[in-house]
């Protein structure tokens, strides 16, 4: 055991060196290659950069570092709430505490049910928050913890001298009140990183580095978990889970504070008064974004993977346990080595990572990871009966699995940027909750199907869980996991192959667009910042300029791929050359005569409601915070002036989204005087 510790140990050593060598790299757009000479060079930029971040970036290494770190506790806690689902496949639920399969999945449906408001409420929350230390990074602060402790609480439970009731709603009551928290800590963190830079390259450089850090905790829990199950008398036992919730669950707790103290929200949080998005508004943005829309439908099919996850199980723990004929002791020992090599598939997919996002971009590299799965869900099936193939299908199966960890929270930042550009709000909580609003209805429906129809009804998994250990009821339950999760994959390539069409090239024209925007806006009101008037000129000249080229490129370009990669780019540059005419659509133009139409009424007479003065929000917003009375005084009052406000646009939304539209027109006026009133600017 201590030769596999001090294994792991080197491991680890080389792969932070890797991760530091990969971001740097990305900073500087190259591959470099490992020599003497190039760790020189790495570690003289992570000396240069710790503080400071490199040209046109702006987080430095230091707060990529915390970020990353702080994932590995954040996990921690959340893989450590799994244990506490609602599944007679978590054996936890099934094996430990002896509780039957129907049981639970009418239980699991109350939670579905319950969090289908819950998960809407918890987004509005978010977008909502407006707090001095931002708008994610509070719920790091005061969810994680609380999450942590009601884990060890249930730990303990005396569970030996329960009634069969008293632990099925244990196990409930838990359960929904971990619903309050963690969902918060997890959503908090996914989301963090889209604040922490306006870059999107930047963004995505991040996520794949935090990604690759933070996948350490399901190996680390993988090594460490099975060997303590295994001198606690196993996973099927409740006394393993009293030393491994605590321990994962405070301790993961108290390493995702890094994330909180060691990062920086850059984009979101206003000194200004913002008002609150009301609750059906946010959602019907949601439901009018195509891309959402396309995200949503392929998540919703991949769901249908959920009992693949069973048959690793149910392999690890009954499977190699019979195959093999091992001890308890043995078990563990060896379950934490399969675990350890296992997860070592994500290494080879992270650093793997870059090169495809750059080559193929994150939709095609979606795809790639939707049909890796399609292949090794074919090998599973196929070889189910050998135990050790199954388990190298298993391992292949983690590296496409890995893709999407950077993959689907790149393409999240890039729908919100969408949802920007198409509405002018970005709605991270609400559009974080999208996907969970109607996909509650599909996990019910899911999870019935395979725990009730399938496991129950048709292969006769209830309780007696004793009958996975033996071959001929184990083969034919996981082999019908494997082809339920066969079909979902292969309906998802339908909606993200034909429906999420966003390309790099359109992703960046939408940031310009809103950098012309607020230059725009800014422009009219007088509150341009230092620069921000040259880079919008620049953006829209320098876009003038190559659609221009790229037209005069495809009149003479005879290659078929040549001319279709032009066509792609001169779609996405008309994007930024048709913002000067975004009042003159047909589209807008109705809109702007509907809003007209409602500002020839006064609040008054609309509403009953007169219209507040910012006057008592602007003078709590300027109180000193010098001391900790002074800040809680300050906080006071923006609560009390806030509240006002936010009554006045809850009620009079339509009116002042209106009037946002007319003065919007009035700043595209300006539009001749600043981009085309310079020579050089001058259109081609």
């Amino acid at each position: 055991m201590l030769i596999l510790l001090l294994s792991y140990v080197i491991i680890l050593q080389k792969l932070v060196l890797c991760v530091v060598k990969i971001y740097v790299s990305f900073t500087k757009g190259v591959t470099m290659k490992i020599s003497g000479e190039k760790i020189k060079q790495t570690v003289s930029s992570v000396k240069e950069h710790w503080s400071t971040p490199p040209e046109g970036r702006y987080i430095p290494y230091k707060e990529i570092l915390a970020y990353s770190v702080g994932g590995i506790g954040v996990k921690f806690v959340i893989y450590t709430v799994w244990y506490i689902s609602l599944s007679a496949t978590s054996l936890l639920a099934g094996s430990a505490l002896g509780l039957k399969n129907g049981d639970l999945v009418k239980l699991n449906m109350i939670a579905t049910i319950i969090g289908l408001f819950l998960g809407p409420i918890r987004g509005l929350i978010i977008d909502n928050t407006r707090s001095s230390k931002g708008k994610f990074r509070p719920y790091l602060l005061y969810t994680g913890i609380p999450s942590a402790i009601l884990l060890t609480i249930f730990a303990f439970l005396p569970f030996e001298t329960m009634t069969y009731n008293q632990k099925l709603w244990s196990l409930f009551i838990s359960y929904m009140l971990l619903q309050l928290c963690y969902p918060f800590y997890d959503q908090a963190y996914t989301t963090l990183v889209q604040v922490m830079s306006p870059n999107s390259t930047e963004r995505a450089d991040v996520i794949t580095v935090s990604t690759f850090i933070y996948s350490l905790a399901p190996t680390i829990m993988g090594f460490f978990v099975p060997l303590i199950a295994g001198f606690t008398g196993g996973l099927e036992h409740i006394n393993a889970y009293r030393v491994i919730m605590p321990a994962l669950g405070i301790g993961g707790a108290l390493i995702g504070l890094f994330s909180y103290f060691g990062t920086k929200e850059r984009i979101i949080v206003s000194k200004d008064y913002t008002p609150k998005v009301p609750f059906f508004k946010g959602i019907g943005a949601g439901i009018a974004n195509k891309y959402q829309w396309a995200r949503s439908l392929t998540s919703w099919c991949i769901l249908l993977q959920a009992g693949v996850g069973n048959v690793t199980t149910w392999y690890f723990y009954y499977g190699i346990k019979d195959v093999l004929n091992l001890s308890t002791e043995q078990q563990g020992v060896l379950n934490g080595t399969l675990m350890t090599i296992l997860g070592a598939a994500a290494t080879p997919a992270m650093l793997l990572s870059p090169l495809l996002i750059r080559k193929l971009g994150k939709r095609n590299m979606y795809i790639f990871y939707i049909l890796g799965n399609v292949i090794t869900l074919v090998g599973m099936y196929l070889f189910v009966e050998q135990i050790w193939v199954l388990y190298a299908c298993i391992w292949i199966r983690g590296f496409f699995n890995t893709f999407p960890l950077i993959a689907d929270s790149a393409m999240s930042a890039d729908v919100l940027d969408y949802q920007q550009y198409k509405s002018g709000d970005r709605l991270e909580g609400l559009m974080g909750q999208f996907v969970g609003t109607i996909g509650v209805f599909v996990s019910m429906g899911i999870t019935y199907f395979t725990q009730t129809i399938v496991m129950q009804n048709h292969f006769g998994l209830v309780d007696n869980y004793d009958d996975l250990y033996k071959a001929s009821f184990r083969e034919p339950i996981s082999k019908g996991m494997i082809l339920i999760a066969f079909v979902g994959f292969v309906l998802a390539l339908i909606p993200f192959v034909t429906m999420y069409t966003l390309t790099e090239e359109e992703h960046e024209s939408h940031i310009k667009v809103l950098k012309i925007r607020a230059a725009l806006e800014d422009y009219a009101t007088d509150s341009l910042s230092e620069g921000q008037l040259d880079e919008a000129k620049k953006i829209y000249a320098d876009s003038v300029n190559e659609y221009n080229e790229c037209i005069e490129a495809l009149n003479s370009a005879s290659n078929r791929k040549e001319r279709k990669k032009l066509q792609s780019k001169i779609k996405a540059l008309e994007i930024v050359i048709d913002e000067k005419d975004r009042f003159a659509t047909e589209k807008m133009m109705k809109k702007t005569a509907k809003a007209n139409e409602l500002l020839t009424h006064t609040v008054e007479e609309l509403y009953g409601i007169s219209e507040p003065t910012l006057d008592k929000y602007n003078e709590a917003n300027a109180m000193s915070e010098n001391t900790k009375e002074e800040a809680n005084l300050k906080a006071t009052k923006l609560k009390e002036a806030s509240k006002e406000l936010d009554t006045f646009h809850k009620k009079a939304y339509d009116y002042i989204q209106a009037r946002k539209l007319i003065k919007q027109k009035e700043y595209y006026a300006n539009w001749d005087k600043i981009f085309v009133a310079e020579p050089e600017l001058q259109e081609v």
